[in-house]
């Protein structure tokens, strides 16, 4: 009995030995077994190993760690803040499986954690030693696997933080070199480039596209579109902001969209909103090939993409917004530019279809392949002649400009401002009627507008503007011609009958002696009277279109003023008045035409007789004041009103002029005075205090510096001729006149003074005098019939026989021109009729003493 007990003694010793190894070789084994668990799975099964190991009744692990709190018991209904109060020994709720309700209990700390491990068996000797050995190492292993734990998921957590952070590098190099490309980027096209390249390689995406809101916002315009057939793309060129896709919808609600199907279908899509601050621009979007979660970075991508590709579509919006105004502005200037260089163009010459030339050549190849400029000018007759003027940027298809400016025309009945796909038609009028038109043509489809068309606007306004002046000009020139010629003409018809009349009267005095003295006396003074009407009328003419030239010298005016007191003393002592004239300081020399000043001063003169009651008194002075020289006429005559002094020197102004028109005149000679002191550099001024109390004109005059030049002689009035020498009756005279009565009354004058005289009333019978008479000198009418003056001289001046004649034209024209015209034709002299005979006679003298020298004309 003893021997058996010591046997089974000796087999339970053993078994237990072999239990505690087992139980030692699996403590050894959990490192591995525990490896790569986590916190909470580590603590359960920790909590499974104690209670297979120590065969337990209740069981508790309760630790505080980084991870949180962790808390398993066994069993799991157990009442853990009662376990945790017990001390020693723990009342079961209900009897165990062998009918305990009595536990003992044992603890554990484990080492370095807050916390502790309670079990308990019914077992009366628990813990044994061996398991209180195998509690405490159960709980130091359990520890150990919890470090090693958290150790690996803090490995774990930090490799997953350094990769976070390269692929935070890695989108922020991309983010980097997706910015350095946008920077690159001018338009919205290239910005779509960019994005997408960078997006669809970044994400794996297969496809993508980018949007932008058209000018009305209602719809979204594709920008760039990468991987979709063509065939679908061109029926998403504008889709509606309301459209059920995930890019309006992404439009509209402002915010990124993510999914792997739409409304039902299988989709694998990410759209984002182009924003600035909260103004949408428009949509990016990628397709996918596969679903996928889109984390947060992926996602924070996107939105990044989105951020950048606003900004640069914002900024390429700014910088095309820019260069439109630039080239705007810059398209502007040149028009500018162009319209001031037209206009200086058309107003620098009346040669209008050279300047029209130049305009076409500034409009070609700037504005226009070619230009076509239609209008009707106005001829030197008088009638409307259309021309065409075409200028093309390649000469040889100047014809076909104007062909298809002419069929442009043509297809339109009137000239209506207007542009077509690749020309511009504008009308060229002024004053509301329609001169022409000008057509502007491109090569380019769709190159012009409508600044083009207001350029084409304004460059017709001004080209009518220039035609319509150079058709005026030119009517103004035509009545100017017709002017001259009949102020030509009528001086030339007024001074015929002067001349016979004057050689009438000497005649009369030279037989008759004193009889009819005054009735002589008033026909004289009528004809003087007339004639100076005619020297007027044709003076202001010559001095208003600027023909009058003066033959200015160094002249005293004192002496010039004597000559105008004798020029004006027929009229002053008809109406007795007294004139006072100081005698003067000094001389007083100015640059001046002695003929033209004495002109100036005797018209003051005689205006002052004029209108100053008979018997009143006229004071002329002429002094140096500074560096003037001041002529002064005072009267105490009739006086000027208020209201007409400032429009005295004006032509046709007559002060105080009664119907019976008793002081004669066409209102000229003040007219002619001051614009003959302008001419000089002076100035005329006058003035008076009203009605009846009198009137002064003031001259003007610069003075001559005391220092003269060499070439500036003194030029003094002519004197009277000297005694002639010779017998006048050795003296041929040939008289050429179709005016019967003048021809014959001046022979028998001349004849009276005895010259040899011969008569002639036409060219033709004066040729053939002259070959008869060999007359020494010939007066020629310029007027004849059938062969005219100058021809008549011009064929005497070819006579062999003739080669010493003098010739003298004795005319009623008394222009400039025809003053050339007479000695172009050879003539010696030119004399305006009436001619006071004793002027002639001088005239005769001075040919007489100088055979070998043409004198020159008064």
């Amino acid at each position: 009995m003893e021997r058996t007990t010591l046997s089974e003694l000796a087999e339970l010793g053993a078994l237990a030995l072999r239990r505690q190894v087992n139980d030692l070789y699996a403590l050894l084994e959990l490192p591995s077994v525990w490896q790569g668990r986590e916190p909470e799975e580590l603590a359960r099964n920790t909590l499974d190993i104690l209670v297979s190991r120590l065969r337990l009744d209740v069981a508790l692990l309760k630790i505080h760690g980084p991870e949180g709190a962790l808390d398993c018991c066994f069993p799991p209904e157990l009442d853990r803040e009662a376990l945790q109060a017990a001390s020693g020994v723990f009342e079961l709720p209900r009897p165990n499986t062998v009918g305990r309700t009595r536990v003992q209990l044992a603890a554990a700390e484990p080492p370095g954690e807050a916390g502790t491990i309670i079990v308990g068996s019914w077992r009366e000797n628990f813990p044994t030693a061996h398991e209180r050995h195998l509690l405490q190492l159960i709980a130091n292993q359990a520890a150990l696997a919890l470090q090693s734990s958290r150790e690996a998921r803090a490995r774990q957590r930090l490799a997953e933080e350094r990769g976070r952070l390269q692929r935070v590098n890695s989108v922020l190099s991309m983010l980097h070199a997706v910015s350095d490309g946008l920077s690159r980027t001018h338009t919205s096209v290239q910005v779509a480039e960019v994005i997408l390249s960078w997006g669809l390689d970044a994400m794996g995406a297969t496809a993508g596209s980018m949007y932008l809101a058209d000018e009305t916002g209602s719809g979204l315009r594709l920008i760039r579109a990468v991987g979709y057939p063509e065939t679908l793309l061109r029926d998403y060129q504008l889709i509606p902001v309301n459209a059920e896709l995930p890019l309006a919808a992404a439009f509209r609600q402002k915010r990124g969209l993510f999914g792997n199907d739409y409304r039902g279908r299988a989709l694998t899509y990410a759209t984002v909103p182009l924003l600035i601050d909260d103004r949408c621009l428009g949509a990016l979007g990628f397709n996918f090939p596969e679903p996928r979660p889109f984390e947060d970075d992926e996602r924070a991508f996107i939105q990044a993409l989105a951020h950048q590709a606003a900004q640069a579509c914002d900024r390429a919006r700014l910088l095309e917004a820019e260069r439109r105004a630039r080239l705007t502005a810059e398209a502007r200037q040149q028009r500018a530019d162009l319209l001031a260089e037209a206009s200086a163009l058309l107003g620098s010459s009346l040669d209008l279809e050279a300047s029209l030339t130049w305009v076409a050549r500034l409009l070609v190849p700037r504005f226009a392949d070619w230009v076509v400029l239609h209008m009707v000018e106005r001829t030197p007759s008088g009638a409307d002649e259309t021309k065409t003027l075409a200028i093309h940027r390649e000469p040889d298809k100047r014809g076909l400009a104007r062909e298809l400016g002419l069929s442009l025309l043509s297809a339109r009945s009137e000239a209506r401002s207007c542009v077509t796909n690749n020309s511009v038609l504008a009308p060229i009028a002024a004053r509301g009627r329609v001169l022409g038109a000008i057509v502007l043509g491109s090569e380019e489809v769709g190159r012009y507008d409508t600044e083009t068309l207001e350029l084409a606007e304004e460059l017709g306004l001004r080209a009518g503007v220039a035609l319509d002046n150079a058709r005026l000009y030119q009517e103004a020139r035509e009545a100017d011609r017709r002017k001259d010629e009949f102020l030509a003409m009528l001086g030339h018809e007024l001074r015929n009958p002067l001349s016979p009349m004057v050689t009438a009267l000497q005649l009369m005095r030279m037989k008759d002696g004193g009889a009819l003295e005054r009735e002589r006396t008033i026909i004289e003074r009528q004809v003087e009277h007339l004639t100076r009407l005619v020297d007027d009328l044709l003076d202001v003419s010559r001095i208003t279109r600027g023909k009058v030239q003066l033959k200015r010298g160094r002249i005293d005016l004192t002496a010039v003023l004597i000559k105008a007191a004798e020029m004006a003393a027929p009229l002053l002592e008809q109406r007795s008045h007294h004139l006072e004239l100081p005698p003067a300081a000094g001389p007083l020399f100015v640059d001046g035409d002695p003929a033209r000043l004495a002109q100036v001063l005797a018209n003051l003169l005689n205006n002052a007789a004029k209108y100053t009651d008979p018997g009143g008194r006229i004071v002329v002075s002429a002094v140096g004041e500074g560096e003037q020289a001041v002529v002064r006429v005072r009267d105490n005559g009739a006086g000027i009103a208020s209201n007409i002094l400032p429009r005295i020197f004006d032509m046709f102004v007559q002060e105080g002029r009664s119907i019976d028109r008793s002081q004669g005149g066409l209102g000229l000679g003040l007219a002619i005075v001051r614009s003959l002191v302008e001419l000089h550099g002076g100035a005329v001024s006058v003035h008076s205090e009203g009605l009846g109390r009198g009137s002064e004109f003031v001259v003007r005059l610069p003075l001559l510096t005391q220092h003269v030049t060499a070439g500036s002689g003194e030029r003094r009035l002519a004197p009277e001729a000297p005694t002639p020498r010779g017998d006048p009756r050795s003296v041929r005279l040939l008289l050429v006149d179709d005016n019967r009565d003048s021809v014959e009354l001046l022979t028998e004058f001349l004849d009276t003074k005895g010259y040899v005289t011969r008569m002639a009333l036409d060219g033709p019978t004066g040729l053939e005098a002259a070959s008869a008479f060999q007359p020494h000198i010939a007066l020629l009418d310029v007027g004849l019939p059938v062969m005219d003056g100058y021809e008549l001289a011009s064929r005497l001046r070819q006579e062999p026989s003739l080669k010493g004649i003098k010739l003298v034209a004795i005319t009623g024209y008394g222009q400039e021109s025809d003053r050339h015209r007479a000695h172009a034709a050879g003539f010696d002299m030119h004399l305006v009729k009436p001619i006071e005979p004793g002027q002639l006679l001088r005239i005769l003298r001075d040919l007489l003493e100088a055979p070998e020298q043409t004198v020159p004309p008064p």
